[in-house]
């Protein structure tokens, strides 16, 4: 039978050993990419748009990433 100061011992350790993975990877910047890319192919589909990821490299190495979206005006005749 499991009392419950085991169960409070149990817990406790895995709550230190997700936290310990969580720290040790790095699936924040990963996450929010995603859902910025989902966000704006979301927005392409509603304008019936055109969606274009660039890499841009200026003289000074410097990269960046470009999301673009090209739509025309519908106009509501």
């Amino acid at each position: 039978m499991i009392d419950d100061n085991f169960r409070k011992i149990a817990v406790e350790n895995h709550l230190e050993g997700v936290t310990k993975l969580m720290e040790g990877s790095n699936w924040e910047k990963p996450t929010k990419l995603n859902i910025a890319k989902n966000l704006a192919e979301k927005i392409a589909e509603l304008l019936d748009a055109e969606i274009q990821y660039s890499y841009l490299l200026d003289h000074k190495g410097v990269e960046q990433r470009k999301i673009s979206i090209t739509y025309k005006e519908k106009n509501d005749e």
